[in-house]
């Protein structure tokens, strides 16, 4: 077991272990799920919480690499062109005549908020010049490097990347520091506090794709760390591609529970996939709407100081 681990975003080195993952199921996953082969290079891994900013992640930290995202970027669902959180982002966006967006993918959100105002860093290149015969200026660079221009921006946005992402504090940091005084920070990442944190074996929210979890209190707590204040923290409702999924999860936790399971991120005990099984049968046939009162996505709003 790894001691005196910082957390990655707050440094602090009171942090609690929560479970323990062998490398080899993660693999394994990865395998059956996407044909991924030795995803994750590390023997064992930890998932942990800080007792200061309550983010959770594992350690060490192993982000993806090239290889995994062009893999996974072959699905269609990858990057979707619209989704609930452009929506949200935009509300707040309204008299934002500058806009940046960090991680920018298909750059999706250019028509949403209008390609005038619009600028986006990525590293695809292949996206970078489909977006240049579009009038969409992608720039390939880290939001660290930009932040060292002079240029600031109304409004910084970046969409389900920072949990990508090996250093948040920085990253974070070098938003902050795009922005102009007064200017628009939105962060959209997966909630712990939907059912998405209650799904198990969900390897896309696993090492190396996903190397932290993001919940309403971690967010809460970046006006301690940056020069921000919170505006509003607002969670999406669930999709109607989630649904099922989210009563699949929703009919597994009271099947687990009665059965005295204890959750897991990753269980491959034969119990656990019968129950999983089982609930994926009964969640198809009946394909109700789930108690879960919030979706997939948690989108933080700042603004700077």
């Amino acid at each position: 077991m790894i001691k005196n681990c910082e957390c990655p975003l707050c440094g602090e080195l009171k942090n609690e272990l929560v479970e323990l993952i062998n490398g080899d199921d993660i693999n394994k996953l990865y395998s059956k799920s996407f044909g991924i082969q030795n995803a994750l290079k590390a023997e064992y891994i930890e998932y942990r919480q800080c007792n200061n900013c309550t983010l959770k992640f594992f350690w060490p930290m192993e982000t993806g690499d090239e290889h995994l995202y062009e893999q996974l970027q072959t699905h269609d669902w990858y990057y979707m062109s619209d989704k609930q959180e452009y929506q949200i982002a935009l509300s707040f966006l309204k008299s934002a005549e500058s806009v940046l967006e960090v991680g920018s993918g298909k750059a999706a959100f250019a028509a949403i908020v209008g390609v005038n105002r619009y600028v986006g860093l990525e590293f695809n290149d292949s996206a970078i010049e489909r977006a240049s015969k579009v009038g969409i200026n992608l720039i390939k660079e880290s939001v660290e490097v930009h932040a060292e221009n002079e240029k600031k921006y109304d409004a910084v946005v970046s969409f389900q990347v920072l949990e990508h992402v090996g250093s948040p504090s920085s990253f974070i940091k070098a938003c902050v520091a795009c922005l102009r005084p007064g200017g628009v920070l939105v962060l959209a990442v997966p909630s712990c506090d939907g059912f998405g944190g209650q799904v198990i074996n969900n390897i896309l929210d696993m090492p190396p794709h996903h190397v932290t979890h993001w919940s309403e209190s971690s967010f809460s707590f970046l006006d301690k760390l940056f020069n921000v204040e919170v505006v509003a923290i607002e969670h999406e409702r669930i999709s109607s591609y989630h649904r099922q999924l989210a009563y699949k999860t929703q009919v597994e936790t009271l099947m687990r529970r009665f059965l005295g399971l204890n959750y897991r991120l990753i269980d491959q005990r034969l119990i656990s996939k019968l129950v999983s099984k089982l609930a994926s049968i009964f969640a198809a046939t009946f394909n109700r709407q789930s108690n879960y009162n919030k979706g997939h996505t948690v989108v933080g709003v700042f603004r700077k100081i």
